[in-house]
């Protein structure tokens, strides 16, 4: 399937709701589709990065290279004073284990897109 092809819309619970939220689905969320050995990673909206690196595997995505790299600017920027996690943090080394689980993921399975 590819990433223009249009998928049915989950049913909205709120539509007040801010999009892409439990409560108002964006129209190509997967939580749903999920397969039980599917690996899977959350970027929630109160992480400081959210909206930054959402944008960025949008841009990277759409292949606008200079967009992207403008983004990764900014959130090097952002980061550079104060990284949210430092090195030791045991979600820090969670995050590198699912990286792994999704890389082996699509070694077998194929993209899911």
């Amino acid at each position: 399937m590819s990433d223009e092809t249009k998928t049915d819309r989950p049913a909205v619970a709120d539509p007040a709701a801010p999009y892409g939220s439990a409560n108002n689905p964006s129209e190509f969320d997967v939580l749903n589709k999920l397969g039980k050995d599917e690996p899977y990673f959350i970027i929630r909206g109160g992480d400081p990065l959210s909206d930054a690196l959402v944008e960025l595997h949008a841009y990277i995505g759409a292949g606008q290279s200079g967009a992207a790299h403008d983004t990764l600017e900014r959130i090097l920027a952002l980061t550079s004073q104060h990284p949210p996690r430092p090195v030791g943090s045991p979600k820090y080394r969670e995050t590198f284990k699912i990286s792994v689980s999704m890389e082996r993921y699509r070694e077998t399975h194929g993209r899911s897109h």
